[in-house]
C-alpha cells in the first residue's frame, strides 16, 4: 500500500510540473506571437485604399460644421492633405469627443483627429504622429475681469465652464479647485453664461479661444492673457502598436511641414502659425504645479 500510494504521487507530482511547464510555454509562446505579430496597420489602409478618420465636428476651429454643413477645420483639412500626400482617400466619422478614443482602441477608426495632446497617461493605449500643433491652456473671461486673474493659480474656486470633463482642460480645472460645469450644448451656451455672471471662465486652448471671442462677437468677453497653464503638443492618434501608420504619416506630415502647408492651414483657421514649441516660462503645468 505504501509503495502504491507513493507511485500515485509521483504521477500526480509529475503532472502537476508538465501541466505548469505547459502553461508556462503556452505563455511563452503567446508572448512570442504577440512581439512578432505582423504590423499591416498602413499596408491595410493602403490596400483599401481609405483611411478613416474620427472626429466630432464641434470643435471650431479644428473641426467643425462650415454655413454650407461641410466638415472643416485645421484638423480636418490637414488629414485632408495627409491623405492626398499618401494616395488614400479619407473617409470622416463624426463622433462625440468622448468616444473618439474608444472608437480607436476597439477598431472603428484608424486615426484619432481632435485636437489630442500627447500625455504620458494617453501614451500607455496610444501612438502619436509628430506633432503639428504647440500651445497651451487659456480662459476667456468677462472683460471688466480683465486683472481678476493675475496667472492660472488665480483660477482657484472660479466657477469654470468646460465642454467635456475628459478633456485635459477638465483635469486642470479639478488640479487647481475649481468649481466645474460640463456643458453639451456648444460654446456659445458657455460663453453667455459668463456674460451673465454664471460661469467666470471657460478654459480651453489659446488659440482655439481666440478664434470663439472672435466669431461669438461680443466686446463683454476676452482671453485673458495671464492665464497660461498646460503647455501642449497635439497630434493624430493612432492604435498603439500600429508603428507602420503612424510613421507613414509622421513622414507625409514632414513633407507638408517643408512646403509651408501645415503653416498656411494653422494661420487660416488659426490666425498664428502653432508649428513651433511655445515659451513655458510662465505656463503652469496640467498639475497646477
Amino acid at each position: 500500500m505504501i509503495n502504491k500510494k507513493l507511485g500515485l504521487t509521483s504521477l500526480l507530482t509529475v503532472g502537476l510540473l508538465l501541466t505548469a511547464c505547459t502553461t508556462s510555454d503556452n505563455k511563452e509562446t503567446e508572448k512570442v506571437s504577440e512581439d512578432t505579430k505582423e504590423d499591416t496597420s498602413w499596408s491595410s489602409v493602403e490596400e483599401e485604399g481609405v483611411l478613416t478618420v474620427g472626429t466630432s465636428g464641434t470643435y471650431a476651429p479644428i473641426t467643425f460644421l462650415n454655413e454650407e454643413n461641410e466638415l472643416t477645420g485645421f484638423e480636418v483639412e490637414l488629414v485632408r492633405e495627409l491623405g492626398e500626400e499618401l494616395g488614400v482617400e479619407v473617409e470622416f466619422e463624426t463622433m462625440q469627443f468622448d468616444g473618439l478614443l474608444p472608437a480607436l482602441r476597439n477598431g472603428q477608426i484608424d486615426v484619432a483627429a481632435n485636437d489630442f495632446a500627447i500625455t504620458e497617461e494617453r501614451k500607455e493605449i496610444f501612438d502619436f504622429v509628430d506633432s503639428h500643433k504647440y500651445s497651451y491652456g487659456s480662459a476667456i473671461i468677462r472683460t471688466e475681469d480683465d486683472g481678476k486673474f493675475e496667472s492660472a493659480y488665480d483660477l482657484k474656486g472660479a466657477k469654470i465652464g468646460l465642454g467635456s470633463l475628459t478633456s485635459n482642460y477638465a483635469t486642470f480645472a479639478e488640479n487647481i479647485g475649481g468649481e466645474t460645469t460640463a456643458y453639451d450644448a456648444g460654446v456659445d451656451t458657455i460663453l453667455r453664461d459668463i456674460l451673465n455672471g454664471n460661469q467666470d471662465a471657460y478654459l480651453n486652448d489659446r488659440l482655439v479661444l481666440q478664434r470663439n471671442v472672435e466669431e461669438f462677437g461680443d466686446d463683454g468677453l476676452m482671453v485673458d492673457e495671464d492665464v497660461k497653464y498646460h503647455s501642449s503638443e497635439s497630434a493624430l492618434a493612432v492604435l498603439k502598436g500600429n508603428t507602420e501608420l503612424r510613421d507613414k504619416l509622421s513622414e507625409a506630415l514632414g513633407t507638408l511641414k517643408d512646403e509651408g502647408r501645415v503653416s498656411e492651414l494653422s494661420e487660416e483657421f488659426l490666425g498664428a502659425d502653432s508649428t513651433q514649441p511655445v515659451d513655458q516660462s510662465e505656463v503652469v503645468s496640467l498639475e497646477a504645479e
